[in-house]
């Protein structure tokens, strides 16, 4: 399923009174995150360099962004594409894990995990230079996925 339809079935299931499984709201999924991780595994994710500063910063310059949901505009079909790097990309979004992706995988193996999570959504990913894995490996997992 591409990655844009996925709010539409999220939607879609609502409407019949079905509750997604991951929670929709940021601090839902951090607290489930939280519960599921040993407490040394969490505090690396969660934490920041320092004292966090930069880490506030970007917190607060996204809460200045807004999504602005286009109701009755009229759209038979939507088209979250977008060109880059001469590549047509289904969403304008990419999937950059943290470096040492490895830790939050119980086997290991965060990257491939989230290779096969970019090839099963179509959004590319971005390899982290601290990966657990062989370059070769979580490459091999991306498909046809840019």
């Amino acid at each position: 399923m591409a990655f844009g339809d996925y709010s539409l079935e999220i939607y879609l299931q609502g409407l019949a009174g079905v509750v997604p499984t991951l929670p929709m709201a940021y601090a839902g999924l951090e607290a489930k995150a939280s519960a599921a991780m040993p407490q040394s595994v969490w505090s690396y994710l969660a934490g920041g360099a320092g004292d966090e500063r930069t880490q506030r910063a970007n917190v607060a310059a996204f809460d200045r962004w807004g999504l602005i949901p286009r109701m009755l505009v009229g759209a038979k079909e939507r088209d979250l594409s977008v060109d880059v790097f001469g590549m047509k990309l289904l969403a304008p979004v990419f999937m950059a894990p943290i470096g040492v992706i490895g830790i939050c995988a119980q086997d290991g193996h965060g990257d491939l995990a989230t290779a096969r999570a970019a090839a099963a959504t179509g959004v590319p990913m971005v390899v982290s230079t601290f990966t657990a894995d062989p370059l070769e490996d979580v490459a091999a997992e991306f498909g046809d996925t840019p």
